[in-house]
């Protein structure tokens, strides 16, 4: 009776132990097969493919093209684009747009293009992305942006939001834009910083920039600060010609030097050509440092080489 049982509890024991060990068998396999397939997921769906599943086009229109009238029965624009996707709610999306603005003679005032705009139901086009705006007479502007609108009604060019130009060796950062496509003037409204391809940094507001018979102008009457390699400028208005790489720094001007000394004076100009920093002016000057006070007329000042030359009735008290 006694070896009866031990060989039952035996047998249990064993059928227990077989048990264990297959369960554990397949959870090993199971526990593999997830991770190979989870190494196998596909990268997760980038913000327009998860746009494209979620959101389908009612219309679509390959080689779109249209033609916009004023009220004077007018052409006001063209609109060419790749494609024409028309959605329920949302705005209609032009893909590789192509728009044209037209003056009263029938010319062509401005060209842009872009990767892709909005076509609002105002009639409005909204831009976004890279632009390039060619104007009738061949000047190329290029700009960055998240929203550029042209006004159905004045074919003006219009943006609120950040804009980056790109300008003549510089990058133009504000706070928006207004082109009036009528007088071919471009302006980059609120803060605006120019940040030059050699460092040095211009903060202003309201800057105009004007590229007509082959200038690179742009200006402001603004107050202005000048961020150079080695001196900070404050100034009451800015004039800068970087076909010719001169600027002007307008109405009362202050040179703060790194050593600590000020320069005060008024309208000054700063010769950035032949890779220079030449800062000049025939106004009164007034140095003033911890050991000097000079008073002159004219100044001939060498940023790079820190050499600075007064001229005109020199007076000064060392200490």
């Amino acid at each position: 009776m006694i070896s009866f049982q031990l060989r039952h509890n035996l047998l249990l024991g064993f059928f227990i132990i077989v048990i264990i060990a297959i369960m554990w068998f397949l959870m090993e396999i199971l526990s593999y097969t997830f991770g190979a397939l989870k190494g196998q997921e596909p990268p997760p769906l980038t913000q327009n493919e998860v746009m494209s599943q979620e959101v389908a086009y009612v219309e679509k229109i390959d080689n779109f093209s249209l033609q916009e009238f004023n009220q004077k029965n007018q052409l006001s624009h063209t609109v060419k684009a790749k494609s024409y996707l028309n959605f329920k709610n949302m705005p209609a999306l032009l893909l590789a747009p192509k728009v044209t603005t037209f003056n009263e003679l029938d010319e062509p005032d401005y060209m842009l293009s872009s990767d892709r705009a909005n076509y609002l139901k105002n009639g409005d086009i909204k831009f976004s992305g890279d632009v390039d705006v060619q104007s009738g007479n061949g000047v190329t502007h290029k700009m960055q942006t998240q929203e550029l609108l042209i006004n159905s009604e004045t074919d003006d060019l219009i943006s609120h939001q950040p804009v980056t130009y790109l300008g003549e060796q510089t990058r133009m950062l504000s706070q928006g834009m207004h082109m009036k496509s009528k007088s071919d003037q471009l302006k980059l409204t609120g803060k605006t910083r120019i940040i030059q391809d050699q460092g040095a940094t211009f903060l202003t507001k309201d800057l105009y920039v004007d590229q007509s018979q082959g200038q690179k102008h742009y200006y402001s009457d603004h107050d202005t600060t000048y961020l150079a390699l080695e001196n900070k400028i404050y100034a009451q208005g800015l004039d800068m010609d970087m076909l010719n790489k001169i600027v002007q720094l307008l109405g009362s001007v202050q040179i703060l030097q790194n050593t600590g000394s000020k320069i005060d004076t008024k309208d000054l100009i700063v010769d950035q050509s032949k890779d220079g920093e030449i800062y000049r002016t025939q106004e009164k000057i007034h140095y003033h440092s911890d050991i000097a006070n000079i008073q002159a007329t004219g100044m001939h000042y060498d940023a790079k080489n820190q050499k600075i030359k007064l001229t005109g009735g020199v007076k000064g008290r060392y200490e």
